[in-house]
């Protein structure tokens, strides 16, 4: 068997479609890496008054030390005073932000205080307001001690009926108050990894996809299932084999991912309650670090369950373009279905789909931060845990029906 599995993986390994593609997962994954950090920029006032553009890692370092006042808990005092410096900036000037403000003057009043004041108006604003409409009117210092209160309150009501609204607040109980703060980490990092795992979903269904069909093509799958290991042992060694690439590609191309984000923006942002990252109102009582988490081992359970299901479609289908048109199809189905319609049953099919954790805006990382929920009956699921119990399930399903139909095709 132990030979068996490796002249399969020699088979696979060897073909230099293959190794392009796995060599160029593991570069893209630092290139993408990479953008985000690139991204990142501010501004600097230098003890003459004059103003200086930082980006990069530069940027990522001055914004440490300018926000450093606000490190830590997000208390009272903290949104009073962001407040405050929102009100006299915009009493004098009718607004916040450059070109209404001189820069210098946004560098040196708003930005040290800019996460906190933006939290403060996402929840204490009126809910037609946000941080770049609001008026000196919207929001004041005596607002402050009502923001977490206010939070639960705005968080319960993002549901669509009474009883989402109460799955939320039973969810939302486990958030941690008052939110903790760290400087140093992008939003954009986590949307490049789930970019990043949807080309990697694409890239593992184009190497999944002749694992089995490609030998019905050219026929030596006729000879080789009647050999003494030419069936169970053999479709046991195809799929070990998938699984084995495809595990260490995903651990290497993510780990690099991983190391580049986060010794760039430094391990304290990892502590950011994911409250202040995103649009405030989230459900999970997670931080950055954990959400980071999350995402990955989302993302690794959905290509898995498409992995796993292509192979179920490669010992199905007679060749390989058949294989390949079905997996493709089925892998951007969650995305189309997303886009087309956001009713109960569209949002049921996304999710229980073998890549519903993958894609664009309907990717895991929105479904952590999102609240969509999936209705079967009188049962209301927060939509990541359907998502990841269906690709438990999926995974050992589509790799016995795999087995099945290769040991049960007929000659």
């Amino acid at each position: 068997m132990r030979r068996l599995l490796n002249l399969e993986l020699k088979r696979v390994v060897s073909a230099r479609s293959t190794w392009i593609l796995l060599l160029f997962l593991i570069l893209l994954s630092a290139v993408m890496a990479y953008f985000p950090i690139s991204f990142e920029n501010t501004y600097q006032v230098d003890e003459q008054g004059n103003v200086r553009e930082l980006t990069g890692k530069e940027a990522i370092r001055y914004q440490k030390e300018l926000e450093n006042e606000i490190s830590g808990e997000i208390t009272e005092e903290k949104v009073r005073k962001a407040i405050l410096a929102f009100q006299e900036c915009y009493r004098e000037y009718g607004a916040i932000f450059p070109p209404d403000v001189p820069t210098e003057v946004y560098a040196d009043k708003i930005l040290p205080v800019y996460p906190v004041l933006d939290i403060a108006a996402n929840v204490l604003a009126s809910k037609d307001a946000a941080i770049y409409t609001m008026t000196d009117a919207d929001i004041t210092p005596e607002d402050a001690p009502r923001l977490y209160e206010e939070y639960q309150e705005r968080m319960a009501s993002k549901g669509r009926s009474e009883a989402e609204q109460e799955k939320i607040r039973e969810l939302n109980q486990a958030v941690k108050t008052p939110f903790t703060y760290e400087s140093g980490f992008s939003m954009a990092s986590l949307e490049y990894l789930t970019l990043y795992l949807l080309l990697m979903l694409l890239v593992f269904v184009v190497i999944t996809a002749p694992i089995f069909s490609a030998e019905y093509q050219t026929g030596a799958d006729n000879i080789l299932r009647c050999t003494k290991y030419g069936r169970i042992h053999l479709a046991a060694a195809k799929i070990v084999t998938a699984m084995l690439i495809f595990g260490v590609t995903f651990l290497i191309g993510t780990g690099v991912f991983l190391a580049v984000t986060n010794l760039a923006f430094g391990a304290d942002g990892l502590k950011t309650s994911v409250q202040m990252l995103w649009t405030t109102f989230v459900i999970p009582a997670l931080n950055v670090g954990q959400t980071q988490a999350a995402v990955t081992a989302g993302g690794f359970l959905s290509i898995l369950a498409m992995v796993s299901c292509t192979l179920f479609l490669s010992a199905r289908c007679k060749n390989v373009q058949d294989t390949l048109k079905i997996a493709l199809f089925l892998s951007i189905l969650p995305m189309i279905l997303y886009m087309i319609s956001s009713a109960d049953w569209a949002n049921l099919i996304r999710c229980v789909l073998p890549a519903g954790g993958i894609g664009f805006t309907n990717s895991f990382l929105y479904e952590v931060l999102g609240t969509d929920f999936v209705h079967i009956g009188p049962a209301v699921i927060w939509s990541p845990y359907f998502i990841i119990g269906a690709a438990v399930a999926e995974i050992p399903l589509f790799l016995w029906l795999t087995v099945r139909a290769y040991c049960r095709r007929e000659c």
